[in-house]
């Protein structure tokens, strides 16, 4: 594998060997405050090290497959998406795993990947050396996934593949409550049916399997299971509302951030690095919700022409 990155990198070997032995030792940690309180670790490796994630991710990781509930850093998934797939949904469970990304760890991609190869004629080679190469640069201390390298986000989906069969499987069995759909969306998990009560007996059937799944460790984070009913007209999925009708828009509260931002704008009065992040924000409108977008672009047309060319 190293002979190969080299070549297609076009950096010597002995370059690569060295940085592939300190790479644990260039990367910085970030604390970011919480919303909810409290305080996330962000690891941000340095460029050479993301340059082989990069390249691991592309030559490799992109080969394995992964579930289609998987919602996630995925060309064929978004957060509109995902929250389309439950759009005719009445009834909703949203769980979430607790430190997610850090419970995944080398042992459990290794797992996946050798499986992986042994029902796919060994599409790639995978050698010990390899094995070690992957393990120092895509995990840290403790060989946990980290926050915030490149990498994680498509190891957490690869790690998850099985996890995500099991549920699909069993989902059948529970007919009877209607039409039962899965996604995951990373840590989050989401069922939906459109008759009264099988979130409840889906819920203890994830307990169970939850508590006795392995590879990897999961653990659910209970402050955040909900149990959701769209009888009073809307209900909350990856951040946007499914409405009765089934279409698919953003939360009222951002919309009115929306509109504060760029009535701040327009007034002057919106700080340069602000601008920015309403850019992004704009961005995200475009993306999720076209009837919103097209509102403010009626209104604020001017303006907003003129923050995309910032």
């Amino acid at each position: 594998m190293i002979n190969k990155m080299s070549e297609e990198l076009n950096i010597p070997v002995d370059s690569l060997s060295d940085t592939i032995e300190q790479s644990r030792s260039f990367v910085k940690r970030i604390k970011i405050n919480k919303k909810s309180g409290g305080e996330r670790i962000v690891y941000q490796p340095a460029r050479k090290i993301k340059v082989i994630q990069y390249w691991l991710m592309r030559t490799i990781f992109s080969k394995i497959t992964i579930h289609s509930a998987s919602m996630a850093y995925r060309k064929e998934g978004s957060i509109k998406e995902n929250a389309l797939k439950h759009s005719n949904g009445g009834y909703f469970l949203k769980l979430d795993f607790k430190d997610f990304f850090p419970s995944i760890k080398f042992s459990d991609l290794n797992k996946s990947i050798i499986a992986f190869r042994k029902n796919n004629n060994a599409i790639f080679k995978y050698t010990k050396a390899d094995q070690e190469l992957i393990r120092r640069v895509c995990f840290y201390k403790n060989d946990k996934l980290p926050i915030g390298y490149p990498s994680s986000p498509i190891i957490s989906n690869i790690v998850m593949y099985k996890f995500d069969i099991r549920v699909t499987d069993e989902m059948p069995k529970f007919r009877k409550y209607g039409n039962v759909v899965y996604t995951r969306y990373a840590d989050d998990m989401i069922f939906s049916t459109d008759r009264k009560g099988g979130c409840e007996k889906i819920f203890s059937f994830l307990s169970v399997l939850i508590n006795s799944w392995s590879t990897p460790s999961l653990l659910l984070n209970e402050a955040k299971t909900r149990f959701v009913s769209s009888s009073g007209g809307t209900a909350i999925v990856t951040g946007l509302r499914i409405c009765y009708d089934g279409h698919i828009t953003l939360h009222r509260h951002y919309k009115d951030i929306v509109r504060l931002l760029l009535s701040l704008y327009k007034k002057g009065n919106l700080k340069e690095e602000d601008v920015y992040v309403l850019k992004g924000h704009l961005s995200y409108i475009q993306n999720v919700d076209s009837v919103f977008y097209t509102k403010i672009c009626k209104k604020y047309f001017d303006i907003i022409d003129e923050i995309k060319t910032k």
